[in-house]
């Protein structure tokens, strides 16, 4: 499986490598042949997931090293989907080094498969991890658009308003899929431990992150705020997303930690 996943991540690279050529000298690649080396990936990228999945009888979502796996495999399946929707949008210069970053440590610390403990075999449980890193991928979407419309700006030759709709999408589908992991999260935390609520440092800070990205929903709609301040607000959304899956994970103590 680890040569697969290394294969996975070179076929990622050498497409990485293609779209930065794709924007810097024009005419040598065609986006075609990049986004065919970062779909190859991607599809031994799954293969990878469906044996770990065949092996360990569940989903691969346990654990830090399960869930970077699982996580880098939704951001690159969403930028995909971008490139096909969009075409060359820039979006992927930020999501596939995320994705690659997230692989790469995945495969150094990927364990083997050990059973479940009892508080995890209930399909609340998967339901809960998939919808919350399926909402992380969409906010690092949303951050990627976000950070493009901020730099880059619009202009006559360059419709920054692809951006800002990739940025209010993503968050829009990341805060749906973040929801229904709360609340799944909820029936999860009531079968295992008797209490739908804890005070403990995961389930604050997702609520501190949901509770932030409402917010930044409820900016569309109020007449006269900047769409640059929307933007600034789904960057740092994205840095306390990084907090809340990784800094509250490595650094506290937490009902999540396996």
């Amino acid at each position: 499986m680890k040569v697969l996943l290394v294969a996975s991540l070179f076929f990622y690279i050498a497409g990485f490598i293609d779209l930065v050529t794709l924007y810097t000298v024009r005419g040598r690649v065609s986006a075609r042949s990049a986004i065919g080396l970062v779909s190859a990936g991607f599809a031994l990228h799954t293969v990878v997931l469906l044996w770990r999945s065949h092996g360990a009888g569940r989903l691969p979502v346990v654990g830090m090293d399960e869930t970077l796996l699982f996580y880098s495999w939704v951001t690159v399946g969403t930028t995909l989907i971008l490139l096909v929707r969009y075409g060359r949008r820039y979006i992927e210069l930020i999501t596939l080094p995320i994705a690659l970053l997230a692989l790469s440590v995945s495969a150094i610390v990927l364990k083997e498969v050990k059973p479940l403990p009892l508080v995890l075999q209930t399909y609340w449980f998967e339901i809960h991890v998939i919808t919350s890193f399926m909402a992380y991928s969409l906010f690092t979407v949303g951050f990627s658009g976000a950070f493009f419309y901020v730099v880059r700006g619009t202009t006559a030759s360059y419709p920054g308003e692809d951006f800002l709709k990739i940025a209010r999408i993503s968050v829009l589908w990341g805060f749906m899929f973040f929801s229904t992991s709360m609340f799944s999260g909820a029936v999860w935390a009531y079968l295992a431990w008797g209490m739908y609520w804890m005070w403990e440092p995961k389930i604050l800070w997702s609520f501190i992150l949901w509770f932030w990205y409402a917010g930044m929903l409820h900016l569309f709609y109020i007449r006269g705020t900047r769409e640059k301040g929307i933007c600034l607000t789904a960057i740092v959304g994205f840095l306390l997303t990084l907090f809340t899956y990784l800094g509250v994970g490595l650094l506290m103590k937490s009902s999540h930690s396996f």
